[in-house]
């Protein structure tokens, strides 16, 4: 019973590795695609499916980044508690630009909508799920 405990705490933490990986990657990219000029996906055209500009692309660079690290820096818990603080992060994010889509003027210019809404959310709840199930390693079922 401890092994198959044990695999599935290491399959956890592969899980969250994997998805800090694939969203350090992909917040890198959206980072350096949005300041590709006049590009339907991400720029400050009202038309775009995620209006940015500078800062948000760099806000994308910067937590891409720190995707990464927490992916390839971290181990076991500590990979499940960085995790969830990445998702608290896009949560406390996504709080605020739903209450002013503006970020308090720093993205005044091209302000979030839906589709940025969405992605921070769903950020938030998948990294935050990943995360604590990754902890879960040390955990026991008998008592």
């Amino acid at each position: 019973m401890d092994n198959f405990r044990n695999d599935r705490a290491d399959g956890n933490e592969a899980i969250a590795r994997y998805w800090m990986i694939i969203a350090g990657i992909a917040l890198l990219g959206a980072g350096l695609l949005g300041f590709v000029p006049n590009n339907p996906i991400a720029s400050s055209d009202p038309g775009a499916l995620f209006r940015v500009n500078a800062a948000h692309n760099v806000v994308h660079l910067i937590t891409g980044v720190l995707a990464l690290a927490i992916a390839f820096g971290t181990r076991g818990r500590q990979l499940g508690n960085a995790t969830m603080g990445f998702g608290v992060l896009y949560a406390v994010v996504a709080v605020l630009l739903l209450v002013d889509p503006t970020m308090f003027g720093l993205f005044s210019d091209a302000p979030t909508n839906a589709a940025d809404h969405v992605l921070h959310v769903a950020l938030a709840v998948v990294s935050l799920a990943l995360g604590y199930m990754a902890r879960e390693r040390g955990t026991s079922l008998a008592a």
